[in-house]
């Protein structure tokens, strides 16, 4: 008996051993259990822990202390040193915090194993992710072939927007998320689609009065910036005929190149073209069919023959070149030309020279410029204005024109033409509430503050003097209103001409303006039938702009993003928003204002929003805002650089924050443009794509890129109607 319990007792003190013996890659502990390594879990630590990432969609832990009761609150840590959640984790969605401890709120992505995208295999580590999604813990969305097809390259989402004008892109999935970007001519998430050829529906012109907005552009080769000899700088024109010139003499000389985009994007550049100076119409017509030859001998048939429109500018000064082109058969909102005038690398080969070989001589650079708008016309791939106003034609009176807002009238209509214009232009803000008459409109920016009218006038094909030539002979957009007697229009159109009317049931909106000066006792609106509105409603926002001719970028008087958090905007601006820069520098004409710019229809063109940004405080802010901007899409064709003090645009003190001194900047006396940004919302309803691959008459065959033609069409775009195509 004393023998079994000796054995008993020699028994008792030993311990089981745990599970697997914790497989190598932990100790073993009390009751048995193991305590795995760091990246090692399962109860026998036969598990490897996978690869954490931040998580593309968050989910829900649930009950984790099995507690059994409501669940904890995101800032109650539960299971501290478990094995994959070392430093504990939250039953509900984790409170995270800065780097000064400070608890964050609306955010999300939390670190997840695998990105919550993939299943861990315990026996190696890896992630097996699931489909569009790669990297060790399928942090990365990948591109669907991450050889874009051979046509595109895979680019994350930072760089996607670094290519996109310089667009910043700082989201939590900046560096993750990918997608291919890809050649001209292609399409797809792939980039496997062969693009067709564009053209215009065929029977979006088969009516007179429709006119087509093709691709334009000014080219104008000129001297730098003239110096006297004090060093005070002369208009060029005038210094030119002074013997302290260092121009006289000279001529311009050298060659250059044309970079020509087509509707995909593709860039083609021309043969060397020599520079010829516009001495005489001989000349300047010779060099424009060198111009016109060379865009047309592009390979691939890119610019048809015969296509290329080059017109010598009138009375351009004869050392310059100055020409405009208009491409007939390229429809679409084209990306600009471009002028490559360094065709020996950093050396500029258009230059003004004495052309004197015997002695060594200073040639002097020339400035080049291109203006794709210049004249108010641009291509379009969609005609956002494209009813005609039936029975209405416009003739401007040049004896009712206004002088600062450059606002002309058309006082020739009749009652019956008035009574159909009203009926066109119909509901301008979207708010049936205030429209007016029988007729269910609205008079624009005279009856409400912030939404006038925006209509296309395009020459008349048989009224005038001057009739329209041709479908190229496009028309231009500006403003309207009523003033309860008489129709209003921006720009100072052709006097000779007689336009027709198109109108939109888009919605236009001033993100400001200057209509009440400080101290005037204007009432807008005051003989509007009881439409007007008082002068408060306008100065409550005063966002004008200014901006250089030759330049894409727009200095704002405030902070128009979206992202700004201003809730006293009455609009906003994002990428991709469509605008208008009408040289209008405040609404409605008042007589009384002489800083008139200058009278021209064609500072109306449509703008896409590129970039919008803020810059930070510069040693030139005080005295002129230039922080916050938007960029468009193409050079702006006209002087928009006038500034003016806050103070004499608006009544209202206008604050920067509340941490800006008044009394030590004097933010009122800081200038600020003059000019109106009118922002454009399409109705998706009334909008007509007459520019698009096979024309619209036909679907495209992504792998060869040819157009299969509709029954009645044919070409290789499907531009041209026939009946031996039936």
């Amino acid at each position: 008996m004393n023998k079994i319990l000796l054995a008993l007792a020699l028994v008792a003190p030993a311990a089981a051993e745990c599970p697997n013996a914790c497989s190598g890659h932990g100790t073993c502990g009390a009751f048995d259990e193991c305590s795995c390594y760091p990246n090692w879990q399962e109860a026998d630590c036969s598990g490897r822990t996978c690869p954490f990432a931040l998580g593309h969609v968050d989910t829900p832990k649930g009950d984790l202390d099995g507690s059994a009761t409501a669940l904890s609150g995101p800032g109650t840590t539960v299971i501290t040193d478990s094995t994959v959640y070392p430093y504990g984790t939250t039953e509900q969605y984790p409170a995270m915090v800065d780097s000064a401890g400070t608890t964050l709120t609306n955010t999300a992505h939390a670190y997840a194993e695998c990105g919550n995208k993939g299943i861990c295999d315990r026996s190696s580590g890896e992630c097996d992710c699931f489909p569009g999604y790669a990297g060790a813990g399928c942090q990365r969305a990948a591109c669907p072939d991450p050889t874009c097809s051979g046509h595109g390259t895979c680019m994350n989402a930072q760089d996607l927007a670094a290519a996109d004008n310089d667009n910043i892109y700082l989201l939590w999935d900046k560096e993750v998320s990918m997608g291919c970007v890809c050649e001209p001519g292609y399409s797809g998430p792939t980039c496997g689609n062969k693009m067709c050829k564009y053209g215009v529906d065929p029977l979006y012109d088969d009516d007179d009065f429709v006119s087509i907005r093709a691709p334009t552009a000014r080219v104008v080769m000129t001297d730098t910036v003239s110096k006297l000899q004090d060093g005070s700088i002369q208009d060029r024109y005038t210094a030119r005929t002074k013997d302290i010139n260092p121009l006289k003499g000279t001529v311009l000389s050298g060659t250059y190149a044309i970079k020509f985009y087509d509707a995909f994007g593709e860039d083609y550049e021309t043969e060397p073209i020599a520079v010829t100076a516009f001495t005489d119409t001989t000349t300047s017509a010779a060099h424009c069919t060198a111009v016109s030859e060379a865009l047309e001998a592009l390979p691939n048939s890119v610019i048809p023959a015969g296509s290329v429109r080059c017109t010598p500018v009138t009375g351009a000064p004869t050392t310059d070149i100055q020409y405009d082109l208009l491409f007939e058969e390229n429809p679409g909102d084209l990306k600009p030309i471009e002028i490559n005038m360094n065709m020996d690398g950093l050396r500029p080969t258009v230059y003004f020279s004495d052309q004197n070989t015997t002695h060594a001589v200073v040639d002097y650079d020339a400035a080049v410029t291109v203006y794709p708008n210049y004249e108010g016309i641009s291509g379009e791939f969609i005609d956002y204005f494209p009813t005609y106003c039936s029975g209405v034609t416009i003739t401007v009176d040049p004896t009712y024109v206004y002088a600062r807002n450059v606002f002309s009238i058309a006082r020739d209509l009749d009652a019956d033409e008035a009574k159909l214009l009203k009926k066109c232009l119909g509901d301008a803000d979207g708010d049936a509430d205030n429209n007016v008459e029988v007729y269910n409109w609205d008079y624009g920016m005279w009856n409400t503050t912030m939404t006038p009218h925006v209509v296309k006038l395009a020459p008349h094909p048989t009224a005038g003097s001057a009739p329209k030539t041709d479908v190229y002979d496009a028309g231009k957009f500006h403003l309207a209103f009523y003033d309860g007697t008489d129709f209003f229009f921006s720009g100072l159109p052709d006097v000779s001409r007689d336009y027709a009317i198109f109108t939109t049931e888009g919605t236009a909106t001033v993100l400001g303006n200057s209509s009440h000066l400080a101290g005037s006792e204007q009432e807008i609106g005051s003989g509007g039938g009881g439409q007007g509105v008082g002068t408060d409603a306008f100065d409550a926002n005063p966002t004008t702009a200014y901006f250089a001719k030759g330049s894409d970028t727009v200095y704002t008087s405030m902070d128009t993003s979206c992202y700004s958090g201003k809730d006293d905007l009455n609009t906003c601006l994002s990428k991709g928003d469509k605008v208008f820069l009408f040289n209008s520098m405040a609404l409605p004409p008042s007589d009384a204002d002489t800083d008139a710019p200058t009278n021209s229809e064609a500072t109306g063109n449509l703008y896409e929003v590129v970039k919008v940004g803020v810059n930070p405080i510069s040693a030139t802010t005080y005295d002129t805002e230039d922080r916050f901007y938007f960029v468009v899409d193409k050079v702006i064709n006209y002087d928009g650089s006038a500034t003016k003090r806050r103070a004499s645009m608006s009544s209202l003190s206008y604050v920067w924050g509340s941490d800006h001194d008044d009394t030590n900047n004097n933010e009122m006396g800081q200038k600020v443009g003059t000019q109106l940004v009118v922002k454009f919302e399409p109705s998706a309803d009334d909008q007509y794509e007459f520019v698009s691959q096979c024309s619209g008459r036909g679907l495209c065959n992504g792998d060869s890129g040819l157009c299969e033609c509709f029954t009645g069409y044919t070409n290789d775009n499907c531009d041209s109607q026939s009946a031996l195509a039936v």
